[in-house]
């Protein structure tokens, strides 16, 4: 059946007369002009989408009604058995938690509630792609939660507000408002630093994809206040990144609510395609790289910069080093945007290996360098001498030692990469008989036949 301006009309003039409200009193209610929407109701003006918006959420309808002539009343009140008004859903929860929490908790209507109609308008309001995104609630696991939740999850991400990235809906524990957040999983932070580091370390994820991820004003809320000190409240407050907060007495309509639901949806989109296919490890380690004080390959400027910063601080801190250091396990390889591997290299290691050569030149220490602006030092640069790009050649031997770090002035690191073989083939030979003995301290078992291979030397 066509859609025509006369039919959209009808069915307009037969919802308003169905709830015995006239056009005068529902244009005042929905704060429409009473002009305009005589003209939609008389079929001489479009239904534009503010109006469309304005009466879903009145009138507790999906847009299909409005859109979809031969849909009868009828069908409307059977769709809204199904589909609540959007903004009710948070009402009876804000309303109704703290008295439920004192009844059992078994077979409890408030809970089936969450767990069930919660989810199901929210797919269907929204509306969502069930086949890429799991939407769940809880209000606890056999008893009743601190902070009852209703999460949105990308499947390809995660399943779980354990890990991840996800957007959820957190109550306050005394049920004066809640909270719309893009939030993240503690478990990857916990499990790879401990739990106060692991703390510090999901701040600065939430504030590294704020600094990549662009939202509205509307969002940039930094920190949410669940009101509890309870570990899983506290850890939803630290992996919060972008939302906003409703308050119990102000409330807004549902077609706000579903339009702030959806911009947060494209945000949290736009992580995914961040993502690239990476899984949370990957993503974070990648994040986290240069917090951790790790660099890659493409950002030698950075590395060799921070390196003397470091060396610098330690510097007055009168340094000790560890005349026997002993072989270590390699570490994680880093995806990068583009999804390549790529091993990193830790501003710590090198700083050592600047401060262990008092920042001279191991090729000859009486090579002239230069006083460092930043540092107000001699300025050396750090260079694995068995190049990290080798790290699978050495499966079980970690290569971003200080040990395996040569400090050389500015002239001899473009030479060792650079010059002609000619030139560069003493070098190598040189330090390596100076510094072969270093090398097998921390594992690394290497050879001049294999070194010339690294280096691409030709000559015999």
């Amino acid at each position: 059946m066509e859609i025509t301006l006369e039919r959209v009309a009808q069915q307009v003039k037969n919802l308003r007369e169905s709830r015995k409200v006239n056009l005068r009193d529902l244009a005042k209610e929905i704060k429409i002009n009473y002009t305009a929407l005589n003209k939609i109701e008389n079929g001489s003006q479009r239904l534009d989408m503010e109006t469309l918006a304005k009466l879903v959420d009145y009138f507790n309808v999906t847009a299909d009604y409005f859109l979809t002539p031969s849909m009868k009343l009828d069908d409307v009140k059977e769709s809204a058995n199904i589909t609540q008004s959007y903004r009710s859903l948070f009402i009876r929860v804000l309303e109704e938690y703290l008295s439920e929490k004192e009844k059992p908790f078994k077979d409890n209507q408030l809970g089936q509630f969450v767990r069930n109609e919660f989810v199901q308008n929210i797919n269907t309001q929204i509306p969502l792609d069930e086949k890429n995104y799991l939407v769940t609630g809880s209000v606890g696991q056999g008893v009743w939660a601190t902070i009852p939740w209703v999460s949105c999850f990308d499947r390809s991400i995660t399943k779980s507000a354990t890990n991840g990235y996800y957007i959820v809906y957190l109550f306050k524990e005394d049920m004066t408002g809640f909270y719309i957040s893009l939030n993240q999983g503690y478990t990857y932070f916990r499990e790879k630093y401990g739990t106060k580091e692991g703390r510090v370390k999901i701040l600065q994820t939430a504030n590294l994809i704020r600094s990549k991820v662009e939202v509205s004003d509307d969002f940039k809320l930094v920190g949410i206040d669940l009101g509890s000190t309870r570990d899983l409240a506290i850890g939803y407050e630290k992996g919060h990144i972008f939302g906003k907060y409703y308050d119990v007495n102000n409330i807004p309509t549902d077609a706000k609510l579903i339009a702030d639901f959806r911009e947060l949806l494209e945000a949290y989109k736009k992580i995914v395609v961040f993502m690239n296919g990476r899984n949370v490890r990957e993503f974070n380690d990648y994040l986290l790289l240069q917090d951790d004080l790790e660099f890659l390959e493409t950002e030698e400027a950075n590395y060799q910069e921070k390196a003397n910063e470091i060396a610098n601080n330690r510097e007055k801190q009168k340094p000790k080093f560890d005349e026997e250091e002993k072989p270590r396990p390699p570490k994680n390889t880093v995806i990068d945007e583009g999804g390549k591997e790529r091993y990193p290299r830790n501003a710590k290691e090198a700083a050592e290996a600047l401060l262990r050569a008092n920042y001279t030149c191991e090729v000859d220490p009486n090579h002239e360098t230069f006083i460092s602006k930043a540092t107000n030092n001699k300025y050396g640069e750090a260079h694995h001498f068995v190049g990290i790009s080798h790290h699978k050649k050495f499966p079980d031997i970690e290569l971003d030692r200080a040990a395996n770090i040569l400090c050389l002035c500015p002239t001899c690191h473009r030479k060792i990469h650079h010059a002609v073989d000619e030139v560069r083939l003493p070098m190598i030979e040189s330090i390596f008989y100076k510094i072969h003995g270093r090398l097998k301290n921390v594992g690394i078992e290497v050879t001049m036949t294999q070194l010339k291979e690294f280096y691409a030397i030709s000559l015999k």
